[in-house]
């Protein structure tokens, strides 16, 4: 019997997201009931424990991280309410990889792809963009294999190379919630002009230019998740479709 109530994690460069599944079926691919993350840097094990349900889950995980993968098990192991630790290797997930290193392909970029070939049409392909720390856009072929995809710097990760590359920009707090018009009026304007406009017209042609070397007859399915895709998604000419917690999705659907 497939387990239906279970734990998914997603270790990522900068945080750990965590996800509820309670009565998930495969069919139905239903969304979290409850999420918690915290930094992966500084781990708040009492803000977890306190999220946990009193009964026994198991867990499955997708990481990035090392580090941070190896001190969530060690918590595992002491947590009585953890009731098993599954982390996921590239060949136990359920999508085919048509690259030649398939292990050096990040997990979550897979999970988000199950989870997209899940919900994609027969036959039409899948664009998968996430948006966090990095910017992903990947591509999923008509057949549900994953064939690839581009990675570029989130905006708050190019917000703090630009500040440790040079000697005059500043480390600015990048306030998303605020568009920024074109023409910057001074330094800190320009920097988010470009950092936010630069990263809508980079996913934009990205989207473009996959969705052309896909080659299929039918036009791909364009899915956008991720912390900041609610601020690019509204800037895309093109018919997309946003999908919350696409990552641990598709780590259910591994679980099951």
């Amino acid at each position: 019997m497939p387990v239906e109530s279970f734990i998914t994690v997603d270790v990522g460069n900068t945080r750990v997201h965590f996800a509820r599944f309670e009565n998930f079926k495969a069919d139905e691919a239903t969304a979290p009931v409850s999420t918690f993350s915290y930094s992966a840097y500084s781990s708040d094990i009492q803000g977890l424990r306190d999220w946990l349900v009193e009964r026994a889950l198991p867990w499955f995980v997708v990481s990035v991280h090392r580090s941070a993968l190896a001190s969530l098990e060690a918590f595992s192991k002491i947590e009585p309410r953890v009731s098993g630790f599954t982390s996921f290797t590239h060949s136990q997930l359920p999508i085919s990889i048509t690259l030649e290193a398939p292990e050096k392909i990040g997990l979550d970029r897979l999970a988000a792809a199950i989870a997209a070939n899940h919900l994609r049409e027969k036959d039409r392909p899948a664009i998968v963009v996430d948006a966090g720390t990095a910017i992903t856009v990947d591509a999923v072929s008509a057949e549900g294999a994953f064939v690839g995809g581009a990675i570029l710097p989130g905006m708050r990760t190019s917000a703090k190379a630009l500040a440790e590359q040079t000697d005059a920009l500043p480390q600015i707090t990048f306030d998303l919630e605020v568009q920024p018009t074109a023409i910057g009026k001074n330094t800190l304007e320009a920097m988010h002009s470009g950092l936010f406009w630069g990263s809508v017209g980079a996913v934009r042609e990205a989207i473009r230019r996959v969705s052309a070397e896909l080659g299929s007859d039918n036009s791909p399915q364009i899915f956008f998740s991720g912390g900041d895709v609610k601020y690019l998604a509204p800037w895309m000419d093109m018919s997309i479709e946003t999908v919350d917690h696409l990552v641990h999705r598709g780590v259910a659907l591994a679980a099951q």
